[in-house]
């Protein structure tokens, strides 16, 4: 029987399905194996960047805490107090998509770090895709591009960001997101910075530079786009959704990690 996960993913090079114990492309020959042993749908033309934004991204989290000490990011290794709401906002995902997307949804975790929501997402098929190569403990894990996901048009179920949405401008994340979702799929992110204006949204920039050139990796601050309600609304109706769910914490309620930062949900109109 075809893995439906596999079904739903395709070549960079001529967009065939890959097959579960190939791994070359059945079409093109292309390699589709990385070192990490995930399957490797990255586009040639930005796997340099993406090379460099993996190593500086991990050595970032190791010095935060959000990791182990064998560099794999996930909540069993890293710090309990930073993850403790983010956690929690899976397990609210989780309850999300099982009441409204039915028994074994096709879920995508993008910017899935480690991996580690998937082990979470009880009774779904996930995808977990990230620029990192890292082989998840759950779910098939993928080498891809958040803005080109290697996804065929509306074969997926639900898009998961848990912190994530915010590594790529916001317009051009909704867009790819709404072409891969179903209609009625979902769209649900989690602790990614959201401002209500433009002039917070700018300040939150400039904090950004200063943290990242303090921590010793300045050049990641152009990877990070915090998000403007207001865009963020105008791009999920551009893009045919429905904003059904927004919620931002206060300053003391995030640092009691009461839940996430944010919260997003959205569902496909078209």
């Amino acid at each position: 029987m075809t893995d439906r996960r596999y079904a739903a993913l395709q070549c960079p090079v001529c967009g065939a399905s890959p097959e579960p114990e190939n791994d070359s492309c059945p079409r093109c020959g292309r390699h589709l194996r990385s070192p990490g042993g995930v399957v490797d749908l990255l586009s040639d033309d930005v796997r340099t960047e993406a090379d460099w934004f993996a190593g500086e991204y991990r050595r970032l989290r190791i010095l935060e805490g959000w990791v182990d000490e064998q560099g794999h990011e996930d909540p069993a290794g890293g710090h309990p107090g930073l993850w403790r709401g983010r956690t929690k906002g899976v397990a609210e995902t989780a309850r999300i998509l099982s009441g409204r997307l039915g028994d074994a949804p096709l879920v995508l975790d993008v910017g899935s770090g480690g991996g580690w929501a998937a082990g979470m997402l009880a009774g779904a098929e996930v995808i977990a895709i990230d620029l990192l190569d890292v082989r998840a403990k759950h779910g098939l894990s993928v080498r891809g591009d958040m803005l080109r996901l290697p996804v065929r048009d509306h074969a997926a179920d639900g898009v998961l960001y848990a912190a994530s949405l915010h590594y790529a401008p916001i317009d051009a994340a909704v867009r790819e997101a709404a072409r891969v979702l179903r209609p009625g799929g979902l769209l649900i992110a989690l602790d990614s910075p959201l401002y209500p204006n433009a002039g917070e949204t700018a300040k939150s920039v400039a904090r950004s530079r200063d943290y990242y050139a303090n921590v010793g990796h300045p050049a990641l601050a152009a990877r990070y786009h915090p998000i403007d309600v207001g865009v963020l609304r105008q791009a999920l109706a551009s893009a045919g959704f429905d904003l059904e769910r927004l919620v931002t914490r206060p300053g003391w309620r995030r640092r009691l990690r009461a839940g996430p930062a944010s919260l997003v949900l959205a569902s496909r109109l078209r």
